[in-house]
């Protein structure tokens, strides 16, 4: 019975993986190039006082071919943050510093919104470094007239921390998500980088606040409101947590929020009214969460079985673990199942499948958004991370399920907001 059910989850990864590597090969969509307007750019910042400079000098570095101003929303910060930005404001007269009450990064943003001197707007998260040529590439897709916001890709500024190796992955594929989802005009999300016509975005009444992802819950708005959304290949490097602390309380936040706007866009989801956001890409959002409340349990029970079952050694227990969390399990799995050790059973069948076509999606991502480095050998080891991603989006798809939404208290690793 269990191996029956794991099949059909496993089938389910195959069909999954496939059609976003058949929809990533779709020749990309030519976009007009050119569109050039006076941007407004918003920094909303929280205690950023370790980065707020390098972002502002990555902004103004930034290849821009007509006006751009740049507005920092201190969010009721303890730190020097504010300092900061007045002493770059003195000497840059395209800078300008606002301070609110600590009220959230949505009410941030929207107070620059009402701030703003131009009709089209960028927001960049305060501890970011934009690519060459990122703003130009992020605001070029809002020349067409019914697209509303555009987002960009969005990598993990690494260090010799693995965990940023990790996250950089991690961030790579999510941006490749998001690049399938705008070869089928399906985008649902824009997050931490993106531009916008202000307009647009005051119709909806401006960026929301009654959820913890604000970018998942506002591009739903404007998409139900009829607008467009794009995807660029412009680049933003961004922090990441570096300690396993602050990334699950960041991940947790993150499944708290998509739950919360998938409980507040329930006509969302599968309504043909919708397009292929209602029908594909939010739901496929959405079933990596039910994926993991089924999966997890199963794969423990998994584990713990087989290793109460065999009577190891202390070394023996080690290889145990190394097989099941890292990729020598997988390649072990094929060795031995390819040399006729292992029988190509209706189980194993679809789990070797799903996992060859997730790892040539990985490949597909990184060599179209990164370019390969020495590490990628950090996906050697990428399976507990995996596994507590899956955890956190099975626990949070429950605990959210049972629970009324919490506002949105801004703190981007985490903090205040879990």
């Amino acid at each position: 019975m269990i191996d029956t059910f794991l099949m059909v989850l496993f089938s389910s990864l195959v069909f999954v993986n496939a059609i976003m590597i058949i929809v990533f090969l779709f020749p990309d969509k030519k976009t007009k190039t050119g569109f050039c307007p006076p941007v407004s750019v918003i920094i909303p910042a929280h205690n950023e006082e370790k980065y707020i400079a390098s972002t502002i000098r990555s902004i103004q570095s930034s290849e821009y071919k007509n006006k751009k101003e740049i507005i920092v929303v201190d969010d009721g910060s303890h730190d020097a943050t504010a300092k900061i930005v007045r002493d770059i404001a003195k000497k840059n007269k395209n800078v300008r510093m606002f301070s609110i009450k600590h009220s959230g990064k949505s009410e941030a943003i929207n107070y620059g919104i009402r701030k703003a001197r131009f009709d089209i707007i960028a927001y960049v998260d305060a501890d970011s470094t934009l690519g060459d040529k990122s703003l130009m590439k992020l605001v070029e897709p809002l020349a067409a007239e019914n697209t509303a916001i555009s987002s960009g890709i969005i990598r993990a500024r690494t260090t010799n921390n693995p965990l940023s190796w990790f996250q950089d992955l991690d961030y790579i594929v999510s941006s490749s998500w998001r690049y399938v989802c705008g070869k089928l005009n399906a985008i649902y999300i824009a997050p931490g980088f993106a531009a916008f016509k202000k307009k647009f975005i005051l119709k909806v009444g401006g960026f929301s606040k009654d959820t913890l992802t604000e970018d998942l819950d506002t591009t739903l708005v404007l998409r139900k409101a009829g607008y467009d959304a794009a995807m660029t290949s412009a680049v933003i490097f961004t922090s990441v947590p570096s300690t396993l602390r602050s990334l699950i309380r960041q991940r947790i936040r993150w499944g708290r929020g998509s739950i919360q706007s998938a409980k507040k866009h329930s006509d969302v989801i599968f309504s043909k009214k919708r397009g292929l956001f209602g029908l594909y890409t939010f739901p496929m959002h959405l079933f990596w969460y039910v994926f993991a409340l089924i999966y997890m349990p199963f794969a423990i029970y998994w584990v713990v079985s087989v290793y109460l079952s065999s009577s190891l050694s202390a070394l023996g227990t080690i290889l145990f673990l190394v097989k099941w969390f890292t990729i020598y399990g997988i390649a072990d799995l094929f060795y031995n199942t390819l040399n006729g050790s292992y029988a190509l059973t209706p189980l194993l069948a679809p789990i070797m499948a799903s996992w060859l076509l997730s790892f040539a999606y990985l490949l597909l991502s990184m060599k179209k958004f990164s370019g390969f480095s020495w590490r990628v050998i950090s996906y050697v080891v990428m399976f507990p991370y995996f596994w507590i991603n899956f955890m956190i989006q099975g626990l949070v798809l429950v605990y959210e399920s049972l629970t009324h939404n919490k506002g949105n208290v801004w703190n981007k690793h985490g903090g205040n907001s879990v």
